[in-house]
């Protein structure tokens, strides 16, 4: 977004031209869905990191791998949220808690008319999160895979024969195993994470492990 600002602000003419003509024909990372939401961005990311390594694996070992990831992380959340017995998740009812403490802190004025309300916290959280739909989501176990010789396949699969590619000479070099970063991405800040109880970088308070600095 700061770049097409940059653009309109530059030459407003050519940022008509390229919405005209399609993202498609110039955007590298184009979508026609909805790719960017919390709840979708977070999961991608937190794969990513975890298969960093695994995708240089042969393809049969890596998806070995990307099954027994999810089954360890399938009866993970199932048991999570078999243990709750609150409305929400044990997770998110925590957050609330805490929101909740916080929220007592506030300054409150007098109203000039009188206000009564029925409503709960949980009313404001996304259904998403209630143990219920948790319940739903990991229901359905992921199970290892049984021997070759008793997979149901179809015949129409069967039957079909997978040429090898045949495309252009491999690019010269070692493949490329880092996502390209945008002009925004490299160019931004760096942040440091620091914790002021003992003064120490490259970690917070819940992964602190020195003493307290003198005052």
């Amino acid at each position: 977004m700061k770049g097409c600002q940059r653009l309109k602000r530059l030459t407003p003419h050519v940022k008509a031209y390229l919405y005209d003509i399609g993202y498609h024909k110039w955007s590298r990372v184009h979508a026609t869905v909805n790719r960017t939401w919390t709840m979708t961005s977070n999961v991608i990311e937190s794969l990513n990191a975890v298969t960093k390594y695994a995708r240089e694996l042969p393809i049969a070992e890596l998806l070995e791998y990307m099954r027994t990831l999810l089954e360890h992380w399938t009866k993970e959340k199932l048991l999570k949220a078999k243990g709750t017995f609150t409305y929400l998740g044990f997770k998110f009812n925590k957050e609330l808690d805490h929101n909740r403490t916080l929220s007592h802190k506030l300054r409150v004025r007098a109203s000039i008319g009188y206000i009564h309300t029925d409503e709960y916290f949980e009313q404001y959280c996304s259904p998403y999160y209630t143990r219920e739909n948790l319940l739903r989501t990991y229901e359905i176990p992921v199970n290892p895979m049984p021997d070759e010789s008793k997979w149901n396949v179809s015949q129409y699969i069967s039957e079909e024969v997978v040429n090898p590619p045949t495309g252009g000479k491999r690019q010269p070099g070692r493949p490329q195993k880092e996502r390209y970063k945008t002009y925004d991405e490299i160019n931004s800040k760096k942040y440091k994470v620091s914790y002021g109880n003992c003064g120490g970088e490259g970690h917070n308070k819940r992964s602190c492990k020195n003493a307290p600095k003198k005052k």
